[in-house]
């Protein structure tokens, strides 16, 4: 069974284009990184705007209470946060950048630069039936 989050370019040459990633083991975190650099996770090389590892985006994995009917339960929790870039983060249609680290929902518009991008609802889907559960 995969498990992935997934985000997809809203703006620009790459509009439309989704990028996955693994959700992070239970317990854990994982950082991607948003900017110009090659080699961030997201990776914005035609955005003049954009810094050079412009913003974070965390996933995290928290346990919840297990129950008779769900063995090792989670829910993901999400974060945006600005690394000191020149041309800020903005969330949604707020007007002002992003200051600290900010909570997202699956779902929201982010801009980075001049590149919106939108973090999905994450699936959880078995690979071998191609079917979403």
């Amino acid at each position: 069974m995969a498990r992935d989050i997934s985000i997809t370019y809203m703006s620009g040459p790459l509009d439309g284009k989704t990028l996955s990633f693994q959700q992070p083991d239970l317990g854990d975190e994982r950082i991607l990184s948003i900017g110009r650099r090659e080699g961030c996770d997201v990776h914005l090389h035609f955005d003049s705007q954009a810094s050079r590892v412009h913003a974070h985006l965390g996933i995290l994995s928290i346990p919840v209470t297990a129950s008779e009917s769900v063995e090792n339960p989670y829910m993901l929790g999400f974060w945006l946060e600005d690394q000191r870039s020149r041309n800020g983060t903005f969330v949604e249609k707020d007007k002002n950048p992003v200051k600290g680290r900010v909570s997202l929902r699956p779902g929201t518009l982010f801009r980075v630069g001049r590149t919106w991008l939108r973090l999905d609802v994450p699936l959880t889907y078995d690979a071998d039936s191609d079917s979403q559960l």
